[in-house]
């Protein structure tokens, strides 16, 4: 009898795919109805209220090589792929067309480059942060040439505070699972490279960063240039590209089940929600207040990140801008100009922040600069000791209104150019 091409025929890097798959989706839900018996047979770890003879016992019946637990569980599962695709993880058969969809595609792997772990404080969460995956289509643009500052001598600059997401592309994959629907990144830092504006929030913000760059033409005679410094890890959660992130793996990962059950949390939260797999879910999601998409992704990361969903942090780093992985907070990156003689731009396209700043993007800077080393009047005035290592206080004070300086040939040499 010919034999049926089968999983086993896969390349073998993606068996410790399938592995990976296992304890996450079939181990992981396991974990809090088992006992310690089966937790060993399982080749899960024992838990602290475990008996350890229960569970040495099964560990040792799950090693024997009749048994051979999980590598048996992972080869019958192997011969059933609907079993582990009904509960959201990806055999190896998925992750070759994974494979086919992204070919071509920017892959990220914050582990193999370093991260700030502060994108997920909580120490048992870097494991899985370190082992993140994902591709993205990005949009085809102009390379963005190198800046250096000392080109705009006595040049008057305007400041604000810009999150670490990544702009310019789709994210089209997350560990093997293939999106449904890729999340558009819109950025971020690279906005003013894809945009006819420089920046985008709310009209209140965009409102103050116009009227500041009118009285710096108005006193020097030049359109300001726009210098945004970086946020913490943290900074872009307002913005909707996490919550959208863990949603669309969500729809894209779990069985019906599991949606079912995290509609019903969802739709305790957001009343008018229409389910996971609705065409406009993420519609009704961005659309949502700031505080009830808080409180959805908490929810998601507490009660189905250990249930083949997406942690709050692995969202984070899935749209993080991968040049901007490590970095320390208020470090500067592009230079863009903004148009005073333009008016508010009242639809900037951004899904989080409606308004933009009209301007264009010029590059990126040669040089490691922290914001505040630009504008040492503040540093003096706020007695900063390291205008690299800025207090929160200080920082803080950056994030209420924008601040304008001037790039004298004095303060360029100071950073060396």
């Amino acid at each position: 009898m010919k034999r049926r091409k089968g999983l086993l025929d896969e390349p073998k890097e993606t068996i410790q795919d399938i592995v990976s798959a296992y304890q996450r989706n079939i181990g992981a839900p396991f974990a809090n109805v088992v006992g310690p018996f089966s937790r060993g047979l399982l080749g899960l770890e024992r838990p602290d209220y475990g008996e350890e003879q229960a569970y040495r016992t099964g560990q040792a019946i799950g090693n024997m090589p009749a048994v051979s637990a999980p590598v048996g569980a992972v080869k019958a599962a192997l011969q059933a792929p609907e079993l582990f695709s009904a509960i959201g993880a990806i055999a190896p058969k998925g992750a070759k067309k994974v494979r086919e969809a992204i070919a071509g595609q920017q892959i990220n792997q914050p582990g193999s480059v370093g991260f700030d772990p502060r994108f997920d404080p909580r120490a048992k969460e870097q494991q899985r942060l370190s082992e993140l995956k994902t591709s993205v289509e990005a949009k085809p643009t102009q390379d963005v040439p190198s800046v250096d500052l000392s080109n705009y001598v006595n040049r008057p600059f305007i400041t604000s505070m810009s999150d670490r997401t990544a702009g310019g592309g789709l994210l089209t994959s997350i560990n093997d699972v293939l999106l449904k629907r890729p999340v558009e990144l819109q950025g971020g830092q690279d906005f003013m490279f894809y945009n006819p504006m420089v920046w985008a929030s709310a009209k209140g913000p965009v409102n103050q960063i116009m009227k500041s760059a009118e009285i710096v033409k108005e006193v020097t005679g030049q359109d300001p240039l726009y210098i945004p410094w970086r946020m913490a890890p943290t900074g872009g959660d307002f913005a909707t590209f996490t919550g959208e992130t863990m949603l669309s793996f969500a729809e894209s990962a779990l069985g019906k089940g599991q949606k079912k059950s995290m509609d019903k949390k969802i739709k305790e939260i957001i009343p008018s929600w229409p389910g996971l797999d609705a065409s406009n879910s993420l519609e009704v999601y961005r659309n949502t207040p700031d505080a009830k998409r808080k409180q959805v992704k908490q929810m998601l990361d507490v009660e189905f990140r250990d249930l083949g969903g997406l942690g709050v942090g692995e969202a984070r780093l899935a749209v993080a801008d991968p040049k901007q992985l490590q970095g320390f907070d208020t470090q500067i990156m592009n230079v863009g100009q903004v148009f005073t003689d333009q008016p508010v731009i009242q639809k900037s396209g951004h899904y989080s922040y409606p308004y933009g700043v009209p301007g264009e993007g010029i590059g990126r800077i040669n040089k490691d600069i922290g914001i505040f080393e630009l504008l040492p009047n503040v540093v003096e005035a706020r007695n900063i000791a390291d205008p690299r290592r800025p207090a929160q206080t200080d920082v803080r004070a950056l994030q209420m209104k924008p601040y304008a300086g001037l790039l004298t040939e004095e303060l360029l040499k100071r950073l060396g150019y």
